[in-house]
């Protein structure tokens, strides 16, 4: 990754982090005067987003600048789950469902496991901090199904407003202006650009699918072939 592109990433996570941070200060406050507790769940939640985006800026500036990740066997399967027991306390407090669907039985793809459910993780809280169309129950769904190239992981939700070109101008945007992806994120979309930074570093980049109907980010990942006699 090119040193403007990691500036233009931590301009975007630092514009992002001012939200959560003001909100765990007012949270904090209003625990102090009314004593609140509920105040202090809410302020786990949001403390825990804020983390994970920073996590997730690390380990991209960390594996970002190798040439090539070392990839490995992995269960797209696994990712999901363990990405959906993540996403689920942000997702209650956000009245908002989620669910993993699978279109068949996948057996493992090659990946960097960390940078998968990392990459993966940010989608979802990008996602589900969205405002819903008004008068639908937002859902949110991490899914996979097989293509002619691959097969396909991401996340997607019942929402309209995410198209190819959205996407293409929040990525000439991000780190410059405050609102990149305004009907797909609740803030900045830092979270969509830093899970894209990691994909790109598995040579796997960010792109928009449709799965059931539904519009999404994803990524392609390849099928190991490591138990497949040559």
């Amino acid at each position: 990754m090119q040193t403007s592109a990691d500036e233009r990433l931590l301009r975007a996570v630092a514009e992002q982090l001012k939200l959560p941070l003001l909100q765990i200060a007012r949270a904090a406050e209003l625990a102090t005067t009314t004593g609140n507790t509920a105040q202090l769940e809410t302020m786990s939640y949001i403390a825990d987003t804020a983390l994970r985006l920073i996590d997730g800026f690390l380990l991209s500036a960390e594996y970002g600048g190798q040439e090539s990740l070392t990839l490995v066997p992995v269960s797209i399967s696994s990712v999901l789950q363990d990405t959906a027991h993540k996403l689920m306390p942000l997702a209650r407090q956000n009245n908002c469902d989620i669910e993993i669907n699978l279109s068949g039985k996948y057996g493992p793809v090659m990946a960097h496991q960390e940078s998968l459910e990392s990459a993966f993780t940010l989608l979802g809280y990008s996602l589900i901090e969205a405002r819903p169309a008004e008068g639908h129950r937002h859902e949110v769904i991490l899914g996979a199904h097989r293509s002619a190239s691959g097969l396909v992981a991401g996340v997607f939700d019942n929402q309209p407003g995410l198209s190819t070109d959205m996407f293409r101008r929040g990525r000439a945007l991000y780190g410059t202006a405050r609102q990149t992806l305004p009907t797909v994120s609740g803030a900045n979309g830092a979270g969509v650009f830093v899970a894209d930074s990691l994909l790109k570093a598995m040579a796997a980049p960010l792109h928009l699918a449709r799965h059931n109907k539904l519009a999404g980010l994803a990524v392609t990942l390849h099928p190991s072939n490591q138990l497949q006699l040559v």
